[in-house]
């Protein structure tokens, strides 16, 4: 199944989509003298005898970071140390706040490196001295002024937001969170829960939540504990979060009351209810002249960026329910399956199977389960998640949210509507074959929907033309060789397998039929996961004699002679699989092998017996 894989907790990190991957920005030149020359002069500033030109430099500094040419002078320049060693030990509390800002910036915008490094430098003790002084601050915030309140906000939001990335950024470093800062599940919680903290500070404290609770059965408990917020006044976004904190509980404790329907339903009103129109207007940057202005950090845009995350942990939310309700269904049907017969069992690996279906394929799960989510995903998710993919800076994470729902329809209910089928199929089929700009991770979630789609055999499928399959096959063949893009080209391969049907145009069949068989005959050449989807492709396009193009393709190609002559290849590619390291591909590769052997000696009865009935 080409399902999406859950998202690793750094792929929340709040980098403004609309200004591209961090990788396309940091490579390139040696930092130009003029980067240098803005860079130098902040820096020293941050050692200024007034404290107001020691604030007013870090707060440049941290809007400054979002250019990466200028960010990688200022990290040349040593600006972490300087911001260690003076701003967040600086008299003045708000170098202090605005040090923390800069901190939290680069942790966004570079990731693993800053904060390695910060980790390595024992950030997490300054954070917690900090986090002792704010919850003492909290404590008299009726008695503070504004400007007090305003510093106070802006550091729990550094402080939260940096937390979450160093969380997301490494398994170490989100373990040495958990063990050294255990109470601050409960910190969060509190802030949630202060009418009087703003909802700019209460988003990031809902994301912190969201992100360090994945799998932490510690921190789920203490949130149990506590005592969950459930407050309606709380923000769109922030609800998002509280989702999936919810969602969090329901997948790691066992006592948990949360009903996975009203995880999906919040879920799915949250996304309804946010302006992503509006978000993604407020986030674009603002050109003069040709050149882009650094971002302005004011409530518009905070609230914009807000929403624009939330839709994106919403996409995710529904991305993992929907796998595990199919991994679920799987578990349920295996742990239901009865003991093999003994008679069946002892037969031959050679013995010639009568019917294609008794082949060890994996085929969908079709029981037809009577489930309440899987209805509301169909009936009322699945068309909120389609409008997003419309816009470019979301359409990944729609696409493989879309993805993993159509695989869980084709589980739960195997005829799921044309009318819903089609109308998805026509939009996504459109998309990657007409979009020359699509991202690999756009293009491999729309695979995987059309593959879905097409799983269900429907009528609309017979209207593909060659033209369309000769793209799909020059996709494949221009998807590069990572590990990334394997994915996308194993999905493309099981497209092409449903799309050969025998109410399909002879040609398109045709096409796809020698597409696939020239992929196995270069198995030696091929990763396994490649020729063990286009194999199974083969076994379920012939998997039958009486269909039209079985003699015009299969017999005329010599497809059985070719077949015969590459088992040994694909045995030796079965064998060369380390079943300890890779047990699933290992598995498969076994269960191919063995559906080859059959498959060749069943299609050679199958001939037999028309030339004795001709």
């Amino acid at each position: 199944m080409g399902k999406a894989k859950k998202l690793s907790r750094n792929a929340l990190l709040r980098v403004s989509a609309l200004r591209g991957s961090r990788a396309q920005a940091v490579t390139g030149p040696s930092t130009p003298p003029s980067a240098q020359e803005q860079a130098i002069p902040l820096i020293k500033k941050l050692s200024s005898v007034d404290p107001k030109d020691r604030a007013l430099a870090a707060s440049a500094i941290a809007n400054l970071i979002e250019n990466p040419v200028i960010r990688r002078a200022l990290l040349k320049e040593k600006v972490v140390q300087t911001i260690l060693e003076q701003s967040l030990t600086d008299s003045s509390e708000e170098v202090i706040v605005e040090g923390f800002g800069v901190l939290r910036n680069l942790a966004l915008e570079e990731g693993y490196d800053v904060c390695v490094f910060l980790w390595r430098k024992d950030i997490l003790a300054i954070v917690l001295s900090y986090l002792g002084k704010i919850q003492t601050n909290l404590a008299y915030l009726k008695d503070s002024n504004a400007a007090q309140k305003t510093l106070l906000f802006n550091l729990i939001e550094n402080l939260l937001s940096l937390l979450t990335s160093l969380g997301g950024s490494s398994d170490d470093i989100y373990e040495s969170i958990v063990s050294r800062l255990p109470d601050l599940p409960i910190f969060v919680l509190d802030i949630l829960a202060n009418p009087t903290i703003p909802d700019f500070v209460k988003v990031i404290a809902a994301e912190n939540l969201y992100v360090l609770s994945e799998a932490n059965a510690a921190y789920i408990d203490k949130i149990q504990c506590s005592g969950f917020i459930t407050d309606g006044k709380l923000g769109v976004a922030v609800k998002l979060y509280l989702s999936g904190v919810e969602y969090n509980i329901l997948e790691t404790s066992q006592t948990a009351s949360i009903d996975l329907l009203d995880v999906v339903r919040s879920v799915n009103e949250g996304l309804q209810a946010i302006d992503i129109n509006k978000a993604i207007e407020v986030m674009q940057p603002t050109t003069i002249d040709g050149v882009v202005q650094p971002t302005i950090y004011d409530d518009n845009y905070r609230s914009a960026q807000d929403c624009f995350v939330a839709v994106q942990v919403g996409l995710e939310l529904l991305t993992e329910i929907s796998e595990a309700l199919v991994m679920r269904s799987q578990h349920g049907r295996q742990n239901r399956q009865t003991e093999p017969d003994e008679d069946h069992d002892n037969q031959d690996d050679m013995d010639i199977l009568e019917d294609e279906n008794e082949m060890v394929v994996e085929y969908e799960t079709k029981d037809g389960v009577d489930s309440p989510v899987v209805a509301l995903l169909l009936d009322s998710v699945l068309p909120v998640v389609a409008e997003f993919v419309q816009f470019k800076e979301l359409r990944s994470r729609a696409l493989q949210a879309l993805n993993n729902m159509t695989w869980t329809f084709n589980s739960f209910v195997p005829h799921w509507g044309n009318s819903k089928a089609r109308t998805l199929w026509s939009c996504i089929l459109r998309l990657l074959l007409s979009s020359d700009d699509l991202d690999l991770e756009s293009r491999t979630g729309s695979a995987g929907v059309l593959w879905a789609c097409g799983k269900l055999k429907p009528k609309f499928v017979s209207e593909i033309s060659v033209n369309d399959v000769r793209r799909l096959i020059r996709e494949f063949q221009q998807g590069g060789e990572t590990e990334e893009s394997l994915e996308f080209k194993v999905r493309i391969v099981g497209l092409l397998g449903v799309l050969a049907l025998p109410h399909v145009d002879i040609d398109v069949t045709k096409e796809i039929s020698i597409f696939l068989l020239t992929l196995v005959l270069s198995t030696q050449h091929k990763p396994p996961e490649i020729v063990i989807e286009a194999l199974n492709a083969i076994y379920d396009i012939f998997a039958d004699i009486s269909y039209p193009f079985d003699d015009e393709i299969f017999v005329k190609g010599e497809f059985l002679n070719h077949l015969m002559k590459i088992q040994p290849q694909v045995k030796q590619m079965a064998k060369n699989i380390d079943r300890r390291k890779n047990l699933q591909l290992r598995t498969k590769a076994d269960e191919v092998v063995v559906n080859l052997q059959r498959f060749v000696a069943y299609k050679i009865k199958e001939r037999r017996g028309l030339l004795n009935k001709q």
